[in-house]
């Protein structure tokens, strides 16, 4: 059935990034660049119909080598198909899917366990479903639907926000927020300092977990790689005085933003530090680098999926797969 295809180490990280530019499914966690800046684990397999490649895979694997698992910066991964986008969408579809058989097949030989969380831009996750299907006594995958939102700006919004469809399709508790912080003098600053933002940081998980100074030291020089090769900008909302109330970091490849960290004064707040500087940072990228989509990245939990959603976004899913 899928002697066509070849199932290979990818060598030629070129064509891997490349890839990841170019596919619906390619995000700027699966990219060389970051995974290493992150120091994370991986593995990076292709699929190839003679010497064509048809799809690579993304793996993040476990010191021994033997799992596939979940990392908390990586957030999608997996497969990234590199297929026409001119061809009619059933070939297209029917094409991924056999593709994606054949890397099932191949990854739950070579792997004890594997937990993946896909792009929500793959969409057709039925192999998935359908392994094993008739063989009762055998494994199948657990498949968990998972969420996040997409917000589509453009520069027509900024030219009189207020009037903006964006501003118009938040909640009224968010629209009021805003305006709140423009009568009390907020200013958004864009800054290559993270000290502040570690500060915080480590503050805000001291309730949850210790956090040891070796991740801190981990997470500050990772984002501080991205900030020098111009794929992530550090954000402080500021209020009149000058005084640093929350801290922002995002992220952005080649398709979309992403808000990928944030971390609040654990000794001073404001009710609209949140939306002004998640509003005003849409500006800037809109302006500076023409993004027009912005990935909030995970709305799994009450509080923080209500903010978000409050924003105004579209609710997308995306899946986790595992076995």
């Amino acid at each position: 059935m899928f002697k066509k295809y070849s199932f290979n180490k990818q060598i030629n990280f070129t064509e891997y990034d490349e890839i990841i530019d170019s596919s619906p499914q390619g995000t700027i966690f699966s990219k060389s660049y970051f995974l290493k800046f992150f120091k994370i684990n991986h593995q990076i397999w292709n699929v190839k119909q003679g010497t064509q490649t048809k799809a690579v895979i993304c793996l993040i694997t476990s010191k021994d080598n033997k799992k596939v698992i979940l990392n908390d910066h990586a957030i999608y991964g997996g497969v990234i198909f590199n297929i026409d986008s001119t061809r009619i969408e059933t070939k297209r579809r029917s094409e991924e899917f056999k593709i994606l058989e054949f890397i099932i097949e191949n990854l739950t030989k070579k792997f004890k366990k594997i937990d993946i969380q896909l792009s929500p831009e793959l969409h057709d996750i039925r192999p998935f479903q359908w392994f094993n299907y008739h063989k009762k006594k055998l494994k199948k995958f657990e498949i968990e639907t998972k969420f996040t939102s997409y917000i589509k700006i453009s520069n027509k919004d900024f030219k009189n926000f207020l009037k903006s469809n964006l501003y118009n399709q938040m909640e009224t508790v968010r629209r009021y927020d805003y305006r709140s912080a423009l009568k009390e003098g907020a200013k958004l600053v864009t800054s290559n300092d993270i000290s502040v933002f570690i500060k915080y940081y480590s503050y805000m998980f001291r309730k949850e977990k210790s956090v040891s100074s070796e991740y801190l030291k981990k997470i500050g020089n990772s984002i501080s790689n991205l900030m020098k090769i111009n794929k992530g900008q550090m954000f402080h909302v500021e209020d009149k005085d000058g005084n640093i109330l929350y801290t922002l970091f995002y992220i952005w490849d080649e398709k979309k933003a992403y808000y990928f960290l944030g971390a609040g004064n654990p000794k001073m707040s404001s009710p609209w530090q949140g939306v002004f500087g998640h509003c005003e940072i849409f500006k800037y990228l809109n302006k500076k680098y023409a993004i027009n989509l912005i990935d909030l990245e995970g709305v799994n939990s009450p509080l923080r999926g209500w903010f978000k959603l409050s924003l105004g976004g579209k609710l997308v899913s995306y899946f986790r797969v595992k076995i």
